[in-house]
């Protein structure tokens, strides 16, 4: 097993002043740098038009980014709408990924793959939410192709599946997951979000019940040996209204410019929160709770140790 011994030592030192201190700075930041996409998924809020379509300018990313770098964020996740759409005049997504690479120590982004997966992110989660036509279904005729020959034509080494489970695709859970095996070996593995009540989607999202019976198939899917990322504490974790208490690990900025802890949904309305389902978030309270497989999960993804 390899080690890095810095990454592990500034995270043995986060959690000690945060344990011990009571210090409470973020563990990851997610810039949300455009409402633009290319997609109109069924799931999704942006699609409603009930946000205004917008891109942050590069000088608004850079003082967020310096921000989060003043707090200690090594973990940065680029986002949309679809990020690689991202531009301010001749400076684009690309240039600004190499920029960000500059100053931590992992740059990620979240892409539907309807693009040409060319971009110089540490980590490329891409969405599947489907077999073909379900994936079409919920993402627009022909998305399913063009994802799929995109993710074989990449040269990016660190490709993983990210599937949004809601009331449109559950039944298409394991199907899903094979495809993603077979159709496209490139992914390292498949991570798992659950859709969010926001306004204008909330009929889509699982209730608690649902949730579960979900989950317990996940699990059983891991078991068997897929690469599904979520560690089962994390999955858990979810499975109660209100578990996400941990918000401040989080630092989210939006395309408006506004900056909150965890995602800001519950400055929306609080009872959208009750249904959160950001896999991620779950992971680091995994983490933040000392469960030793969440921990070792997270290390291995963002290559603290190998092996």
């Amino acid at each position: 097993m390899g080690l890095n011994l810095g990454e592990l030592v500034h995270y043995g030192l986060y959690f000690a002043r945060a344990r011990l201190l009571g210090a409470r700075r973020p563990l990851v930041g997610g810039i949300n740098i455009t409402s633009y996409c290319n997609l109109e998924c069924a799931h999704c809020v942006y699609a409603t038009g009930a946000i205004p379509r917008e891109h942050l300018k590069k000088h608004q990313i850079e003082s967020m980014m310096a921000t989060f770098r003043r707090q200690g964020v090594r973990v940065l996740f680029l986002q949309g709408g679809e990020p690689t759409l991202w531009h301010d005049g001749d400076y684009r997504f690309n240039d600004l990924v190499r920029d960000a690479k500059k100053h931590f120590s992992h740059v990620a982004c979240v892409t539907n793959g309807v693009l040409p997966i060319d971009n110089p992110c540490d980590l490329v989660w891409i969405s599947v939410d489907g077999s073909p036509a379900v994936h079409d279904r919920v993402r627009g005729e022909g998305a399913y192709a063009r994802m799929a020959e995109n993710v074989a034509a990449s040269t990016n080494p660190n490709m993983y599946a990210n599937i949004t489970l809601s009331r449109l695709n559950v039944d298409d859970l394991e199907a899903c997951v094979n495809h993603i095996v077979s159709d496209m070996p490139r992914f390292k593995a498949i991570s798992v979000n659950f859709e969010i009540p926001y306004p204008g989607v909330e009929e889509h999202t699982l209730g608690y019940e649902e949730r579960v019976r979900a989950v317990e198939r996940l699990i059983a899917l891991r078991k068997q040996g897929y690469p599904i990322l979520n560690s089962p504490a994390a999955l858990r974790l979810m499975l109660k209204p209100g578990w996400n208490t941990t918000h401040w690990l989080i630092r989210l900025a939006h395309p408006n410019g506004m900056v909150v802890e965890g995602c800001g949904a519950r400055n929306v309305d609080p009872r959208i929160c009750e249904y959160c389902g950001y896999g991620v978030m779950a992971e680091v309270q995994a983490v933040w709770r000392g469960n030793v497989g969440a921990i070792l999960d997270s290390f291995r993804l963002f290559r603290v140790i190998s092996g």
